[in-house]
């Protein structure tokens, strides 16, 4: 079975940002949204306004703005990269995570696929927090970029 990363967090996390699990690209790359075309880190620089050349600075970039990133998924099965590929899923302990940042108020997934997942695997919805399905930053995803950014920016609150 393929691993997932460890969460990007901190103690001071507000918003929790989960994905499904690492693509192929970013697997070898080992950085989140390692794929040059996903639009995850230009739409995130665009709207929290900071560098992206280096994964450090991807990396501090959320943590600057109280933002976790993690995925849903620990540990997966899936033949390429696409969200509709996973044979077998163990996820990872989103509740757990949850008890031991008790800041967040805000999880946002990216993508239906994430959402669907969590609901799957671990939990039917999440009690006192405010939960958003974002348009995924994929390039299988095909909505225009301008529109993915829009909607992220209103979900992040900035």
């Amino acid at each position: 079975m393929l691993s997932g990363f460890p969460p990007i967090e901190s103690p001071q996390s507000k918003i929790l940002i989960l994905g499904t699990g690492p693509s192929v690209r970013s697997l070898q790359k080992q950085q989140y949204y390692g794929h040059e075309q996903n639009a995850f880190w230009p739409i995130m620089a665009e709207i929290l306004g900071g560098s992206i050349e280096t994964y450090e600075q991807k990396y501090h970039l959320l943590l600057n703005h109280d933002i976790a990133l993690w995925d849903v998924l620990a540990r997966f099965e899936r033949k390429g990269s696409s969200d509709a590929a996973y044979t077998q899923a163990v996820p990872n302990d989103i509740k757990s995570f949850l008890a031991e940042h008790d800041r967040i108020d805000r999880v946002l997934f990216n993508g239906q696929k994430a959402h669907l997942l969590h609901r799957k695997l671990i939990a039917q919805e999440i009690p006192g927090l405010q939960v958003c399905i974002l348009p995924s930053t994929s390039p299988a995803y095909t909505l225009p970029y301008a529109e993915k950014r829009k909607r992220w920016q209103e979900a992040l609150g900035m």
